[in-house]
């Protein structure tokens, strides 16, 4: 996928810069204008933390088409743009595609207590989105007294898929999408420094701080998992 891409590149696609050493994070960033020779071209790039720079392709780095170039607007947009506005602290990570949260945690190297998972939920008509960690299970009968419910039930695929069409089934970020849900964040999330979420698709993710998230969402506290 890597330097056969570079040529063909387009305003909107993905820059990934591999690491150079064991620990850190790819940088990423989003192709705003393509410069140079079609055939040695080179980028003006706005990175994941704001900044725009001129970048030259190289070995250590590959392009990629945006995602959800299908989708308007692009859901990792969406959430980006959310914590710019919020000035929260945050990392892209793509990785491969990834079906659950600890596969999730495998594929970028991360301990499962550090990625967290986001499930949501009804009470009393109303949704809820449990923030817990990868390596844990929800306790519904917890989560609803958190939520101040009676009772809480889990979504179906269905249910899931209409109420956040722009994210695919089971990558439901904390933030971002619906309007007016409530989040309850486990206490075993909220005690990390830094956490890895879901980013709306299965094969990107967003590394952020567990405190901008409480804060961005007005989550609750809780021990919510069994």
């Amino acid at each position: 996928m890597a330097t056969q891409q570079k040529a063909g590149a387009r305003p909107g696609d993905v820059v990934e810069v591999k690491v150079r050493h064991v620990g850190d994070a790819p940088r990423t960033g989003e192709i705003v204008e393509v410069l140079g020779d079609p055939s040695h071209p080179h980028f003006q790039v706005r990175w994941d933390d704001g900044h725009e720079s001129i970048f030259y392709p190289s070995c250590d780095s590959f392009v990629r088409p945006a995602h959800g170039a299908h989708r308007a607007p692009p859901a990792i947009r969406e959430l980006v743009a959310l914590l710019r506005a919020h000035d929260a602290e945050f990392e892209t990570l793509p990785h491969a595609r990834t079906l659950t949260a600890r596969a999730e945690a495998r594929a970028l190297g991360v301990s499962p207590r550090e990625t967290a998972k986001t499930i949501v939920v009804t009470t009393d008509g109303h949704y809820v989105r449990a923030v817990i960690p990868a390596s844990d299970r929800l306790d519904l009968e917890k989560l609803a007294r958190a939520a101040g419910a009676a009772r809480a039930q889990l979504l179906t695929e269905r249910e899931l898929a209409a109420a956040y069409p722009q994210f695919e089934p089971g990558a439901v970020p904390p933030f971002g999408g619906r309007d007016g849900d409530t989040v309850v964040v486990d206490e075993a999330v909220a005690a990390c420094d830094r956490i890895v979420v879901e980013a709306g698709y299965h094969d990107t993710s967003l590394r952020v701080r567990a405190e901008d998230v409480i804060a961005l969402t007005g989550a609750a506290v809780a021990d919510i998992t069994l």
